[in-house]
Order: structure tokens, then sequence, then C-alpha cells
């Protein structure tokens, strides 16, 4: 069983409240959930200590909702790559950090984290949209500098917004329908499916559809390098 996650810079209460609230958020949702539930699971007998350490209850959900989205795939998405990486090298470290830190590493984080996020990704609400801005966004704002990069000049925005969602879609599959994955070709199979395996499964299939050059292992950064952070040069 996960560990509970630790929140920095947060005493014992103040973590066990998050703990609770976002266990609570994932299993009734946000207009379900009471303080006095939270409180009660996290063994806190003074409900006012919600609006001690968090104000309310609508800023208590919107920290959850950011615990829950926070993930070491974005202390990674700033990269600088040898002046010589072509796209598709790119567009592999891409996918294998979303393999690795999202999809294989939330095994091991509690199930409230996807719980929650895909409840608010079905019942979105105004903090989540701000949430999905502050951390979403940012992600696809690296594959579609890379996918610029490598398709051709005068690809619309639409278009390219839609290759985007179906590479990450190829990813995030194999975390929210690995159980399903597992009832289909057994469990033993499933078990082969480490990053490795998905990444470059997943950048071959990629590459070929837009017609890139694609050749295992990529690139690591180098001495001599460029940033393609934000589609900046």
């Amino acid at each position: 069983m996960p560990e509970p996650a630790h929140v920095p810079s947060a005493d014992a209460t103040q973590q066990r409240l998050l703990q609770a609230a976002g266990e609570v958020f994932a299993e009734k949702g946000y207009h379900a959930a009471t303080v006095r539930e939270i409180c009660a699971r996290a063994g806190v007998h003074n409900i006012a200590a919600i609006n001690y350490y968090f104000r309310d209850k609508e800023t208590l959900y919107a920290e959850t909702l950011r615990f829950a989205a926070r993930s070491p795939l974005y202390e990674n998405l700033t990269t600088e790559w040898p002046a010589t990486a072509k796209p598709a090298e790119k567009l592999r470290w891409f996918i294998g950090l979303l393999v690795e830190k999202i999809v294989l590493a939330c095994r091991d984080r509690p199930l409230w984290h996807m719980q929650l996020m895909m409840r608010e990704l079905t019942q979105p609400s105004p903090i989540g949209e701000r949430i999905a801005q502050e951390f979403i966004r940012p992600v696809y704002e690296t594959l579609w500098a890379i996918l610029r990069e490598a398709l051709p000049p005068g690809l619309s925005e639409r278009k390219l917004h839609l290759i985007s969602f179906s590479i990450v879609g190829q990813c995030m599959y194999h975390r929210l329908a690995r159980h399903v994955i597992r009832i289909m070709v057994g469990e033993d199979e499933q078990a082969t499916y480490d990053a490795e395996t998905l990444t470059d499964h997943i950048t071959e299939f990629s590459c070929r559809a837009l017609g890139l050059d694609w050749k295992r292992p990529g690139p690591k950064p180098g001495t001599k390098r460029v940033s393609t952070r934000g589609g900046r040069k």
C-alpha cells in the first residue's frame, strides 16, 4: 500500500487534513463532502481547523487538487538539447518522461490522487480549471513545441492539438485502463510493459504515423545545448 504523501512545509495536523480531504473529495465530490467528515477521518476534533489551515472548504479543495496534480514530471519539463537533436529524439524524451513520471510512478501514489483527478476531469469545476492551467497546460506546451519543430510548416493549431492528444492518450491508457489491460493480456504479459517498452512502442507508433525517422535510444542532454521549452530558442 502506498505511503501517505508528504506535504512540504506542513505540520502533522495539516498533512492529515489534506490526506483525509483528498480521500473524501475523491469518494464523494466537492459538494457532497463535508468538513465534519474530513476532520473525523483526519482524527481532528475541532472543525475550525479547516479555517485555521486552509481558510475554507473551497481553498482546501483547491489545495487538495493541486497536491494530487503535482508530480515529478513538472520538475523535469524544462530541458536543454544537443544542437544536433532531432525532433523524433525529443519526442521520445517527452513520451519517456510521461510514462516514467505519470503512468508508472502513479502506481506508488495514493489511489485518491488519480480518483480525484478523474472526478475533476469528468465533473469539472472552476477550481479544477485553474489547476489544469497550472499543471496540465505546461505539459502540452512542451509537446506542442516539439511537434511544431517536427511537423510541416503551416499545420493548423487544431491539427497540432489533435495529434498531441493522441500521443498523450496512448500513454495515459496504460495508467487509466491498467486493470482492463491485465484482463485482456494477463498479469505476466502486462508485467513486461515496463517504461522502456512503453516508451519505445509509443514513440515508434507515433513517429511512423507522423512520417518521422525513429531510432532507439533517444539522446541524452550533452554539453552543446539549445532549449526547447515553450518553443523558445
